[in-house]
């Protein structure tokens, strides 16, 4: 018991310590003064799958001069894709997607090209059951 009292005064002790200590921001110190802030060249990318026909992959590089080009994809086991292939530079943002994606268009927006092709037709069956794609088809 006397154990469990002596380090609860310890313990209190040192709080009151740790808060009575003068902080010190980093803002001011010679540290910030000494990091270099600009951009540098990368880079970086991935790919995985889970081996069930999922799979994802990503890439990007900069030049370090605030011009950056990269891409990613994601491929579902049905087949259903979607590509992204994009850059960033002094012009903006534009990117370019490729895709079979179910309702998707080729309807660009802002700058983004859609390149569309048709969904595989397991996904396609999928959301209209055959019952309504054979009269459908009629």
């Amino acid at each position: 018991m006397a154990l469990k009292v002596m380090s609860a005064v310890f313990g209190l002790a040192l709080v009151a310590m740790a808060m009575s200590a003068p902080i010190t921001l980093l803002a001011n110190s010679e540290v910030d003064k000494n990091i270099d802030n600009s951009p540098r060249p990368y880079d970086f990318g991935y790919e995985f799958g889970d081996g069930q026909g999922m799979n994802q992959h990503r890439r990007e590089s900069s030049d370090g001069a605030g011009n950056v080009k990269g891409s990613y994809s994601y491929t579902d086991p049905y087949g259903v894709y979607r590509n992204v292939e994009y850059q960033a530079d002094a012009n903006g943002y534009r990117a370019v997607v490729k895709s079979n994606e179910p309702g998707l268009s080729n309807q660009n927006a802002a700058d983004v090209t859609f390149l569309v092709e048709p969904p595989p037709p397991a996904v396609v069956l999928q959301q209209n059951p055959p019952v309504e794609a054979v009269a459908n088809a009629l």
